[in-house]
């Protein structure tokens, strides 16, 4: 009666005390979860807590009238930016100085340790920057380093053996949040002083990888900008702009928004340069515009759905949702330099496909396919990301609450073409720039799987 049904025999007492959880779901108590606490606990190992001088919670609340648009301003780590081993900075806030030096204990110092509250929970990451940062809403724990190696104690919260336990502590819970009190009960293998700086040594060569390919990135950027005359562009801040009834009901909008000097500033500067539609019988690609299914057919097995929350510039991140064979049987899969570009929320990123994915995106991610070899795909992601274009994307999506881009607005978006030499050399660049990201997160792989195999292994 009972055959092929998966039970764990634990002791009451074990229940009542379950790292002060006081937990008697099945979630917790999981026969493979089980054994792998128990393999721990036959290593050398401790507790997070007798392993750290603090685990403490960055600010709480609402700040937003602390941003400020000053990018020399403190930095504002959030959930969104905790990644695996090292924070992104995409979208980046900053905060006004006197505020961050009244939030001292929301404030990140090199080597602590990060672990998103909500949303990303269960990455942790370390902040290996001089500068000091601060935070909102994210798990802040400083490193006793003279017991165990800050980027070895990331890389075990990042392995199989550390992501369980955050999970196992976030399943179950009414709230979201992780409480602190039951982290620090977090059982941490404390494998040899020398595996422990082979990681280190690992982490440190990925971080300084990734801080090189972001620097190769902007040089590109900045490269583009130079070449097109936009090096040192800073367009109009405010001001009016005059146009006729004609202008007004050719484009389909009367909202100020739309008729900014900056813009029409924007595209005086690209008259001077050869320009081509971005989409449209004599554009330079065809756009494809995938599904969107409705969210009570996401589940964990089928074809996996990329939506804009696992998509950046740099790449497409395995995606947590997943859709049914027959739903997604008509649709196109994701392949090699294939450009993707979003139209819905965070409008106009851009990534280049660098093989071929069995992934279906959502259809807030367009698909451009260049029809000939005007341009080079690397040279057009590089334009679609740039100022240039996020500036139009900017214009034509904007005066709603949530941004959407059309894709009839996306296909007349202008794109500035360079010699093919110039192409050639600033996609090389940006091609430099992926090798090292893919370099640094083949380090951060490896320093996992050596964590992984010591413990199973001892």
């Amino acid at each position: 009666m009972l055959k092929g049904l998966e039970a764990s025999e634990v002791q009451l007492s074990d229940v009542l005390s379950a790292d002060q959880s006081f937990r008697i779901d099945s979630e917790y108590f999981k026969k493979d979860d089980i054994k792998r606490l128990q393999h721990i606990e036959e290593l050398s190992h401790a507790s997070l807590k007798t392993l750290t001088h603090k685990i403490d919670v960055g600010y709480v609340g609402a700040m937003t009238t602390e941003y400020t648009g000053d990018t020399a301003a403190p930095k504002l780590l959030q959930t969104r930016n905790i990644d695996e081993f090292i924070p992104n900075e995409t979208d980046l806030i900053h905060i006004n100085l006197h505020f961050h030096n009244e939030l001292k204990k929301s404030q990140i110092r090199t080597n602590d340790i990060l672990i998103a509250r909500s949303g990303s929970f269960g990455n942790a990451a370390i902040w290996l920057d001089k500068e000091t940062v601060n935070s909102s809403d994210i798990i802040i724990i400083e490193a006793d380093s003279a017991q165990v190696e800050p980027c070895y104690l990331v890389a075990f919260l990042n392995s199989r053996y550390g992501r369980f336990q955050l999970e196992r502590y976030a399943s179950g819970a009414v709230q979201e949040h992780v409480n602190l009190t039951i982290l620090e009960n977090l059982k941490i293998a404390l494998l040899s002083d020398g595996v422990q700086k082979r990681i280190s040594s690992a982490v440190h060569d990925a971080y300084n990888m990734l801080m090189q390919s972001r620097k190769v990135y902007c040089d590109a950027e900045s490269a583009l900008l130079k070449e097109l005359g936009f090096a040192n562009w800073r367009p109009t801040d405010g001001g009016v702009s005059t146009k006729s009834l004609s202008e007004t009901i050719a484009v389909g909008r009367i909202d100020a928004e739309y008729f900014q000097p900056k813009f029409d500033e924007l595209m005086r500067r690209l008259a001077k340069c050869e320009l081509h539609d971005l989409g449209g019988q004599d554009g330079l690609a065809d756009l494809y515009k995938s599904i969107d299914p409705p969210s009570d057919l996401y589940g964990d097995e089928g074809v996996p759905f990329v939506r804009i929350s696992d998509f950046s510039k740099f790449g497409v991140e395995s995606p947590e949702v997943r859709l049914p064979e027959e739903v997604c049987k008509d649709c196109r899969r994701v392949r090699k330099d294939t450009i993707l570009l979003t139209k819905d929320g965070s409008v106009g990123i851009a990534y280049k496909a660098e093989d071929d994915f069995d992934v279906v995106t959502s259809g807030a991610i367009l698909h451009l396919t260049l029809k000939d070899e005007v341009v080079d795909p690397d040279y057009l992601t590089l334009v679609l990301n740039s100022r240039i274009v996020q500036m139009q994307a900017e214009r034509d999506a904007g005066g709603s609450i949530i941004q959407h881009w059309k894709p009839s607005q996306v296909e007349k978006v202008k794109i500035p073409v360079l010699p093919r030499r110039l192409q050639s050399s600033l996609a090389d660049k940006a091609r430099e720039s992926f090798r090292l990201r893919n370099e640094s997160k083949r380090l951060l792989d490896e320093a996992k799987r050596i964590v992984e195999d010591a413990i199973e292994h001892a």
